[in-house]
């Protein structure tokens, strides 16, 4: 099912983007729906319900909010904890 959509653009974009279209061969409806169409879609954000078994028992196990040290510093302290 199709339906209308209205949009207020620059008339120079417009003109640009009807002379493509024809040069493509394809409408500039099309064009404007299969870019539409490759937007990612929104995501729900994952609560503690919606998590596999495996990760509803670790949600939560660490706190992050304590630890202002970025991914990269944490982990070589890890490595190096490990191989000491």
């Amino acid at each position: 099912m199709s339906a209308k959509l209205t949009l207020l653009i620059d008339e120079a974009v417009v003109a640009d983007a009807k002379a493509y279209a024809r040069e493509s061969g394809k409408s500039l409806s099309k064009i404007i729906e299969g870019y539409l169409r490759g937007l990612p879609k929104k995501q729900k954000k994952n609560t503690e319900e919606e998590l596999p078994p495996i990760l509803k028992r670790l949600h939560g196990c660490i706190d992050t909010k304590k630890d202002d040290r970025s991914y990269k510093e944490i982990i070589e302290e890890e490595i190096i904890k490990k191989y000491s």
